[in-house]
């Protein structure tokens, strides 16, 4: 309900002075109409259901109750209905200490091909270990992926005495974690039973525990040492608090092998700190400590890398050096031309490009970036080569090709043919139970089908596939589906424009370009309205609940919650409100606005230049951040088709991307998360 609660603010402060005891009936008044206007949509689209899915979702709550009786009338009731296997699997799983063991394996059986099949086995693995049924578990076990699994797994062997094998299979796993799960903690005590725990497993998990700066865990684990060791943990622990004291020698009380793993660690993290002081002590004592060649060079391309993520001024030649020798990668070689086209160096980035493998030169950005430094070294009859070969294609360099020839931009749209779709609901059932799905909204079981039917789909097909999607209003299933057919030109199935209302209400309102706001749901969530990202974001427009918060704030919205943004019309709305705001910020600069949506404004102020500007395309390509670097040619991009999609007409990039520098810009916002 943002939208509605949006409206109570936008009275005039006036009449609301004027006429407060009207305005708070009307209010009231408002809210009843709201919420019996809920209750009527509620309503409406419960009568769109058929009888079999209405069916369906009282079966469901049968079974959640554990009304045994209804079950069973509603299972024999929907028996040919498509979503019955949901019906059995969630049955199943809510009373899976109550099912027979029968029941589950025929289930996983008639299973084998769908999800839920594997799903009701991993529940019921952890149920037999819960109940230590470990006969039974070690009957139906099969290697799993999951590491609680395997933990259950070395429990089972050991209860039926096969102690051996669990020792064997117990020792990698407790080696080779930072924090054991309470499925695996019993492993623990099986190995301090069997007194199967060495010294050598103990510093390397004090290793591993460190390098994942684990600290308590470490010390925990340097209980196991003895006196002399734990003297060797505690100056580990010195240099892991203060790393320049690498830049010493080591005490000669510590072993080499721990000296080694020592010295390594707080290399890696000095180049953090001090980059030029780490590569100072990595050449002073790296022999001394024994590091082999091939330690040395990830060690020395580690602290090159990380002078690069900050641009220091002693990062070129660090990486010219590792460049030059045996530990150059495709990173070194991208940030040493990083840096070179940051500062305008273009004989070295030329240099840089020659130096890449020839596959890593035919992508689109050196060559590019190669036509730049041929242009800028006065060699424009190469320059314009390799300029019109990028210009005939559609893509963020092909545009800025175009825009250094002064030629039209190349959109090469290839729709995909008309297909018959109606045989691949025949031919596929997981069609039929995603159509299901869809139809009661279970959004998150029919994503899952989605990503099933497309892992087993003939390749052919996957054409009609996305092309049945996108009937569907399926849109990122139908993206998804082109991109794994490797087919890219059907401009209408790849970018398609939903929710049209609401882009269209909200970019006037806050005046943005739709194109734009296309462009940021494109890249952010491929139009899938419940995607939640990793750290947070939700939605289509992948809005922070916080960044969420402070714009709802902004324009009249007092509460923000996570269902809200989970709905297209708030999301669309406050991501569009959110990008006005960084358009104000960013006085229209439409590229710092991208960055800033990817990365935040505090990160962005500080990626600008102090001194002088940079040409957007440089800055751009200059960006610390691999993801944002990425993000905000994607939606430059982007935006550009949706443009000339929606108006037959488009923004050329020359003119939405002035030269980056310290005028672009007002100061950050204090109160912005």
């Amino acid at each position: 309900m943002i939208e509605s609660r949006a409206v109570f603010f936008q009275y005039d402060t006036t009449y609301q002075t004027l006429a407060s005891h009207l305005t708070s009936i009307l209010l009231a008044v408002l809210l009843i109409v709201l919420l019996f206007s809920h209750s009527v949509q509620a309503q409406t689209d419960k009568s769109l259901l058929s009888s079999h899915q209405k069916d369906f979702l009282a079966a469901y709550k049968a079974i959640k109750r554990n009304d045994r009786q209804a079950i069973a009338q509603y299972k024999k009731k929907l028996k040919d209905y498509p979503l019955i296997v949901y019906l059995n699997y969630h049955d199943f799983r809510m009373h899976i200490g109550a099912t027979p063991s029968k029941q589950i394996k025929a289930f996983i059986k008639n299973n084998q091909d769908n999800y839920l099949g594997d799903k009701l086995y991993t529940k019921w693995l952890v149920q037999l270990a819960g109940q230590k049924k470990w006969t039974t578990f070690l009957n139906n076990y099969k290697p799993q992926k999951s590491k609680n699994l395997q933990c259950y797994y070395i429990q089972a062997l050991a209860n039926r005495k096969q102690t051996a094998k669990a020792l064997k299979l117990a020792k990698p796993i407790w080696q080779n974690s930072t924090e054991l799960s309470k499925a695996c903690r019993p492993i623990d005590k099986l190995l301090r039973n069997q007194k199967k725990l060495t010294g050598s497993m103990v510093w390397a998990r004090i290793d591993l525990s460190m390098n994942k700066r684990k600290t308590k865990l470490a010390k925990k684990l340097s209980k196991d040492l003895s006196n002399k060791e734990k003297a060797m943990f505690d100056y580990w622990m010195k240099v892991y608090k203060k790393p320049s004291l690498v830049a010493n020698p080591l005490p000669k009380t510590i072993s080499s092998n721990i000296k080694k793993q020592i010295f390594t660690q707080g290399i890696r993290f000095l180049a953090s700190k001090d980059p030029k002081l780490a590569h100072k002590s990595l050449n002073k004592f790296y022999k001394q400590y024994g590091l082999n060649k091939d330690q040395y060079a990830i060690l020395k391309r580690k602290v090159a890398l990380r002078t690069a993520y900050k641009y220091a001024p002693q990062a070129s030649d660090l990486l010219d050096e590792v460049n030059g020798s045996s530990a150059q990668t495709k990173d070194t070689l991208r940030w040493q031309a990083q840096i070179a086209l940051k500062n305008s160096d273009w004989a070295e980035l030329l240099e840089t490009i020659e130096l890449m493998p020839e596959e890593t030169q035919k992508d689109k950005q050196w060559l590019y970036w190669k036509a730049r430094a041929l242009e800028a070294t006065q060699q424009q009859k190469e320059a314009d080569d390799l300029y019109k070969h990028l210009a005939k294609q559609r893509h963020y360099y092909a545009f800025l090709s175009a825009d250094r020839l002064k030629k039209p931009y190349q959109f090469n749209p290839n729709p995909v043919k008309k297909r018959d779709t109606k045989y691949l609901v025949k031919k596929y059932p997981e069609l039929k139970r995603i159509q299901e799905l869809m139809a009661i909204d279970w959004p998150l079981s029919a994503k899952r089908e989605w990503y099933q039917l497309l892992n087993r789909v003939n390749k052919d097909e996957l054409q009609a596939i996305a092309v049945l999607a996108n009937q569907w209003d399926q849109h990122s299933q139908a993206i998804r589906s082109l991109a794994k057919a490797r087919q890219w030109h059907d401009l209408g199935l790849r970018f398609p424009t939903p929710h049209k209302q609401p882009v269209m209400q909200n970019a006037d309102k806050n005046k943005i370009d739709p194109a734009w706001i296309y462009g940021i749901m494109r890249r952010e969530s491929a139009f899938s309205e419940d995607v939640k990202s990793p750290v947070g974001a939700v939605g289509l427009m992948q809005l922070m609940p916080k960044t969420a918060q402070y714009i709802g704030n902004k324009i009249g919205v007092k509460k923000v919650s996570y269902k809200d943004l989970t709905k297209a019309n708030n999301n669309i709305e406050l991501g569009s409100a959110y990008l006005s705001y960084l358009s104000d910020k960013y006085k229209g600069n439409k590229v710092l606005a991208t960055a800033s949506y990817n990365a935040g404004p505090n990160r962005v102020d500080r990626w600008i230049p102090k001194k002088g500007s940079l040409p957007a395309d440089q800055w751009v390509d200059s960006i610390p951040f691999t993801e944002t670097r990425a993000y905000v040619k994607a939606v430059l991009e982007y935006t550009t088709i949706f443009k000339s999609l929606l108006n037959k007409k488009y923004d050329r990039l020359e003119d939405v991307m002035p030269p980056i520098g310290k005028n672009t810009f007002k100061k950050t916002d204090p109160k912005h998360p």
